[in-house]
Formats: C-alpha cells, sequence, structure tokens
C-alpha cells in the first residue's frame, strides 16, 4: 500500500541520514577552481626557474587535469544525490503543509476551539475557532492567562484554577473540565476543556499546556431538561406509587363495606362490584363484570325516574333516589336507596359509582307509620269537630250565658281545638304526600285573589303585631292552572311563618310575577331568619329552627315539607335564602303550563 507523503518522508530521513552533498558541492567547488587557479599560476612562474623547467607543461597539464576530475567528481555525483534528497524534502514539507491544513479544516469544521498556554510567561495563544466561540474577532488580542481566566464565571474559576494545577504538577493523567466562561456580549456559556501538559525532556519540568474547547451550552441545556424531566418523573412514580396505596387501601375499604358498591364505565359496562353488592344482588362478580346495570331493572320501577337519572349524571350532577325497585339474581325484587356520582376530569366523565341499599324494609316500616298516623289522624278529627262544634255552641251562647271564667275556659278549649285540628290536618296531608295518595284537581285561579284571601285571615295578628305587608302584583298572570286548595296551602305557609317569626313592627312582601315563562312566587319578611347551620334541615319534616322555637312554643313543622312536596311534584323548585337576624325570603318556579291533574284517594287539607 502506498505510504502517506509524510509518512514516506519521514522513512527516507531514517534510511539516509542527514545530507551533506549540497553543503561539500557549495564549498568544494570554488574552493577548487581558486586553489587551482593559484597553483597553475604558481607553477608557471616557479617551475622555468626551477630543474623541471624541461617538464613544467606536463606538471602544469596534470594538476589541471585533477581539477578538472575533482569538479566532474562533484558535478555529476554528489550534486544529483543532493537534488534527489533535495526532491524527497520538498515532498516531505509538502506533506506537512497539506496535515497542517487538513488539521485546521478539521479543528474548524469541528466547532472546537485550539488554545496553547505558556506556563512561565502565561501567554496564551488561542485558535481563529476558539476567538469565534468567545464572540471575539481575529483583531482582538486575547493572549493573557489573566484575562482568560477573568473571564471565567467566579463560581468555577477555583474549580479551573485547581484543575490546571493538579494536572501540571502531574497528579491528574489529563487535563478535563466543564466550566462557564463569559463571551463578548456579557453571555456566560458552558464550555468543556481536554487538554494536556508539555513537558521539556532535558528538564522534565512542564512548560506549555495545550487543549482544544468545546461549546456545551446546547448539551448542557439538553441534560438540565433531561434531569427535571426526570425529577419529574420520579416525583409523578412516587405521586403514582401513593396513590396506588390509596387506590389499595379505598379497595379493602370498599369491599369490607356493608353497603352495596359498584362502578360502571361511561358506556355502562360494570367493571367493579364489591362482595355487599353481590351478596345483594345474587350476582358474582364473574357475572357481573362487563355487563349493564340493566340486569336489575325490574318493570315495577317507573320509567321517570331512570330519565330523571340520565338527566342528571349525564350533567355531571350525583343522582339520589328511593323509588328504584330492582330484581335480584333469584326473581326476588327489592326497593332500593340508590346514590349515583359521576366521576370527572374536566368536562370528561370516567366512571360512575353508585350506592345501593335494600330500604324495603324500612319503606314498609315507614309506610306502616304513615297509615297508622293516616287513620289515627281520620279517627281524631270526628271527636275533634264535635268538640269544636260544641265550643262554638257555648261561646255563641246558644245554650244559655256563661259567666266569665266559664268563657274564659270555654275559648282556651276552643282555641286548643283549633290547633289540634291544624295538626292532624297536616299529619293527614303529610300521610297522603309520603302514600302518594293525595289527588290533583287543577282549575284556572286567581293566584292574587287567593292570596289576599290568605292576608285578610292573617290581618288579626298583623293588627296586633303592627306589621306591614308589601304585595307585588305588577306582573302576576291574571289565571292560573292550579288546585285552589294546594296552592292556597302554599301562601298559608309562607305567609303565616312570615307574620308569626317576625318581631313586632316588622316587614312582610309577597311578590306574584312571571319569570322566564315560569310562575314566579317570593315571599320576604325582616324577621328572625334561620341559623345557618340549620338550612339543610328546612323542609324536613317536625323541623323547627332552635331560634323561633325559644320565642314561639306553636307549629308543627310540617308546613315547609308539605310546601316543598307540593312544588316539587308540580315540577316545580323552591328555595330560600335567610340570615338570622335579619330575614329570610322564599322563592318558588312553578311551570307556566300549571299543575297536571293526578287521581289520589283525595286532595290535601
Amino acid at each position: 500500500m502506498e505510504q502517506e507523503p509524510l509518512q514516506s518522508g519521514k522513512s527516507f530521513l531514517k534510511e539516509t541520514g542527514q545530507p551533506h552533498g549540497g553543503t561539500v558541492f557549495l564549498i568544494l567547488t570554488p574552493l577548487i577552481l581558486c586553489v587551482g587557479a593559484i597553483g597553475t599560476g604558481w607553477l608557471v612562474y616557479w617551475l622555468p626557474k626551477t630543474a623541471y623547467a624541461g617538464s613544467s607543461w606536463q606538471i602544469i597539464s596534470a594538476v589541471v587535469a585533477v581539477q578538472a576530475f575533482l569538479l566532474t567528481f562533484l558535478l555529476f555525483l554528489v550534486f544529483p544525490k543532493y537534488r534527489e534528497f533535495s526532491d524527497q524534502a520538498s515532498t516531505i514539507i509538502e506533506a506537512t503543509a497539506v496535515k497542517g491544513e487538513r488539521y485546521v479544516r478539521a479543528l474548524s469544521g469541528s466547532g472546537l476551539g485550539y488554545w496553547d498556554l505558556d506556563i512561565e510567561t502565561g501567554e496564551v495563544f488561542m485558535s481563529a475557532s476558539m476567538m469565534s466561540m468567545l464572540g471575539y474577532s481575529d483583531r482582538d488580542r486575547l493572549d493573557n492567562f489573566q484575562f482568560w481566566l477573568n473571564s471565567v464565571h467566579p463560581d468555577d474559576a477555583e474549580g479551573l484554577k485547581r484543575t490546571m494545577e493538579y494536572h501540571i504538577d502531574k497528579r491528574t493523567p489529563d487535563y478535563s473540565i466543564e466550566y462557564r466562561i463569559k463571551r463578548a456580549n456579557g453571555e456566560y456559556v458552558w464550555v468543556a476543556d481536554k487538554g494536556r501538559a508539555i513537558t521539556d525532556v532535558t528538564t522534565g519540568k512542564t512548560i506549555k499546556l495545550a487543549g482544544v474547547t468545546q461549546d456545551v451550552s446546547n448539551v448542557k441545556r439538553v441534560q438540565e431538561v433531561l434531569e427535571s424531566r426526570t425529577l419529574e418523573l420520579e416525583e409523578a412514580q412516587n405521586k403514582i406509587e401513593q396513590e396506588m396505596q390509596n387506590v389499595r387501601k379505598f379497595q379493602k375499604a370498599v369491599d369490607s363495606s356493608t353497603e352495596a358498591v359498584s362502578i360502571t364505565t361511561p358506556d355502562g359496562a360494570i367493571v367493579y362490584v364489591n362482595p355487599a353488592w353481590s351478596a345483594l344482588n345474587g350476582f358474582t362478580e364473574a357475572e357481573a363484570l362487563g355487563r349493564n346495570p340493566r340486569l336489575l331493572k325490574s318493570e315495577d320501577t317507573k320509567t321517570d325516574i331512570f330519565v330523571a337519572m340520565w338527566e342528571k349524571i349525564a350533567a355531571g350532577v350525583p343522582f339520589h333516589t328511593e323509588d328504584v325497585m330492582n330484581r335480584r339474581k333469584d326473581g326476588s325484587v327489592y326497593q332500593a336507596e340508590l346514590s349515583i356520582f359521576p366521576i370527572r376530569e374536566g368536562a370528561q366523565t370516567l366512571f360512575y359509582v353508585a350506592l345501593t341499599q335494600d330500604i324495603t324494609l324500612r319503606k314498609d316500616v315507614d309506610r306502616a307509620k304513615t297509615e297508622f298516623v293516616s287513620l289515627a289522624s281520620h279517627q281524631l278529627r270526628t271527636p275533634l269537630s264535635a268538640i269544636r262544634w260544641y265550643s262554638e255552641m257555648l261561646l255563641s251562647k246558644y245554650v244559655g250565658e256563661l259567666n266569665e271564667k266559664q268563657r274564659q275556659y270555654v275559648k282556651e278549649i276552643y282555641s286548643g281545638n283549633l290547633r289540634m285540628v291544624e295538626l292532624v290536618n297536616a299529619l293527614l296531608n303529610v300521610s297522603r304526600i309520603d302514600l302518594g295518595t293525595f289527588a290533583v284537581e287543577p282549575e284556572p285561579v286567581n293566584l292574587v285573589e287567593i292570596c289576599d284571601s290568605v292576608i285578610m285571615e292573617l290581618t288579626p295578628g298583623i293588627n296586633e303585631r303592627k306589621q306591614t305587608i308589601e304585595r307585588i302584583y305588577a306582573s302576576a298572570p291574571g289565571t292560573y292552572i292550579a288546585d285552589p286548595k294546594l296552592i292556597r296551602i302554599v301562601f298559608q305557609n309562607f305567609l303565616s311563618n312570615a307574620v308569626k317569626y317576625t318581631q313586632p313592627e316588622g316587614h312582610v312582601a309577597v311578590e306574584i310575577a312571571t319569570k322566564e315563562n315560569n310562575l314566579y312566587i317570593r315571599v320576604t319578611d325582616n324577621g328572625y331568619g334561620i341559623p345557618k347551620a340549620q338550612h339543610s334541615k328546612i323542609f324536613e319534616k317536625l323541623f323547627r329552627a332552635d331560634n323561633v322555637r325559644q320565642k314561639d312554643t306553636e307549629g308543627t313543622g310540617l308546613g315547609m315539607y308539605i310546601v316543598k312536596a307540593i312544588v316539587e311534584s308540580s315540577g316545580g323548585k323552591i328555595w330560600f335564602d335567610s340570615e338570622e337576624n335579619q330575614g329570610t325570603t322564599f322563592h318558588v318556579l312553578l311551570p307556566m303550563s300549571g299543575m297536571t291533574k293526578k287521581s289520589g284517594m283525595k286532595g290535601l287539607s
């Protein structure tokens, strides 16, 4: 294989040694010519005077011949050898220049900067690529090591000096370090140095340190991003592990729960049931997974319950009912209390969690109690009516005059009887609501007239307490389709409570209006208000707020329960705002289409 020119030159020098032909030719040729000319002249002058005068021309010719031989030897033997070596030397020099040019091009193309530090003088040589890397031009002079050191970031300068000293002192085989250095524009960049010390072979002392520098800013940025991502991944992994632990704890808790729990996907596939669910419904976990919860559906459940359920959970709102009838695997049916909670992430529903309890026994007990209350109330109405009738007869003097003490006793009997009748009627209404047996008989009614008639009944109490009533009827509808008894109960409860639970000289306002295609009823007072902690209980049966119980011992605690049942059974909505010692406002929205007729044993009283 043909050798590289530089390698060939090295081999040639090794084989031939250092050439002297050029020196011999340049020195001996003029010397021979000069000595020959002088010698020939001297012989021409001297020989004729000697005994060799007869042979002088032969001697002179011999001397010239010797000179000619020496010149011929130099010209044809020594000089060609010198020319041959000179050509080889030129090839070597040219090869060296080519290799140097290749090295410079490779260094520039690689983005590396070359530098050379003189240990004794502190002078630094930096290549053009090194200068460019630092943002300087070739004309800038950066030949001082102190300038280089001052450009290093303060946090890295000490480490750079220590690394150099360790290598110069031969404590490390190589000089290698990464640090930050300031560019001409003041910006710091990360660079990596690699180099080696150059030692004086005679003294063994380090005289120079040379190496290359590479801009590693992009590498550092990538490393920072990778480290950041790695840290994020580690944190995420830790969070996942914690979540998995929480999930396992949650699953253990759910598995041991006595309440039936099931989880379904948004498309209705069961993905989890706990043991309580399997025990309640008779299906094993393997039989339930992947199936639709409709496997429990019974024809005894009303369709509108499922419609309401899907409307709520599709909107991401929890759903609760006690009116679902589920069918077990063995065909038996039970009444269930069902709560469904959509689990969402943003606007997307991930799955639904359903909690189910068998409330058949509780409902049977409640129904039995309600039926008992209804029966007892019916039985009480007859004697109460008789007591009321006889009391009225006595007070009207129909059977004779009563003295003042007797009249006072009869009044107490009469007022107590009215309270009992009110309580019995309320209990009957509640029992009919709970049993679902109350009838709704809608007809066109004048709401303003009904409201005014209720206010008229309350006028004695209003006047006694010196309260003011504000009536806002400007946008009230002329007529409305409603059961007159039911709508009257709504006004009676709102207004009687407002009057009863507002201090003397207080203010009560009632508004009837049309809003957003709905009938709107509002009753506001500036009375005692409802404690915030008891807001959630205001529509419960037999509930009365603590602050009003201290002021008024009368009241059944059933009125708001009845009003809420009437409003919601008519497709309406009821809510309130209240602040203790500031007053209360009740709001009702009912469809403008009016109440819907409903068959039943009897209407509410």
